[in-house]
């Protein structure tokens, strides 16, 4: 079984063509201004603002839908989780030693949208930057070879094992299997398909450390490319407005008390 680790949408649009050291400062950027989000409705715009950015860099639909489906169960366990352990504001319910508030809803609705808007940040930079030049980018700003590719395959790492669950999923459906009864009959029934996607995981890790060797990782001659990066107009100006944008978002939010 052939998995692909790159997760490079190719297109056109000004995030594709931004210098990926640019993506990385952006990408870095957003993720502290998901972090400095206190209130729901912010965090909302954040998430549609996203939505809106990768549907600009010709994203299409089929990935944004199948990134919702990939965070799907996370989102639910911290809705359905998270508002038991937060005593704060107007009691809705008691079950035990938990109680349901209306701030603990609050609450969980917030981290819910965070952790997708987390998500939304990290896919547009997978989605729109290669991984060849993501690699190159992060060896450009200091780190060794081994150690950007490393950061570079761990992101794609856990969607192809993603990937490879649903098709071996699918697959054993196929034949017949199904799973059925209470959750702990289900997470019975689950049992070869985990032990079926661990055999797949090391077989892809012996693939993944077969090629590298064949590609000289542990060289250690000076490595060469074949189109260095190079810091254009776009990106100075893009940079620039990134980050004038984040200081006033900052001047808003410590200074003024905002947001």
């Amino acid at each position: 079984m052939s998995v692909d680790f790159d997760t490079y949408i190719p297109g056109r649009s000004l995030f594709h063509r931004l210098d990926p050291r640019v993506k990385l400062w952006s990408t870095l950027l957003a993720l502290t201004l998901v972090f400095l989000l206190q209130t729901l409705p912010s965090q909302a715009a954040f998430l549609t603002i996203s939505h809106a950015a990768l549907l600009l860099a010709a994203i299409p639909w089929r990935a944004l839908i199948r990134l919702w489906q990939q965070m799907a169960v996370l989102l639910i366990f911290i809705l359905l989780l998270q508002p038991f352990f937060v005593p704060q504001g107007n009691l809705l319910l008691v079950v035990g030693p938990l109680q349901l508030t209306t701030g603990g809803i609050g609450l969980a609705v917030r981290l819910a949208l965070r952790a997708m808007s987390i998500a939304m940040v990290v896919a547009g930079l997978l989605f729109t930057t290669k991984q060849t030049t993501l690699v190159q980018a992060l060896v450009r700003l200091g780190l060794p070879y081994t150690w950007g590719l490393t950061i570079s395959l761990a992101l794609r790492f856990l969607p192809a094992i993603q990937g490879l669950f649903h098709a071996i999923r699918d697959a054993q459906a196929a034949r017949g299997w199904t799973a059925e009864g209470n959750l702990f009959q289900r997470s019975k029934d689950y049992l070869p398909i985990l032990v079926a996607v661990v055999i797949g995981t090391l077989r892809m890790s012996d693939q993944l450390t077969l090629a590298l060797a064949a590609r000289g990782l542990e060289t250690t001659r000076r490595r060469t490319t074949w189109h260095p990066l190079q810091m254009q107009s776009r990106d100075w100006a893009f940079a620039t407005v990134v980050t004038l944008g984040f200081g006033l978002f900052l001047y808003w939010r410590l200074g003024v008390g905002i947001i």
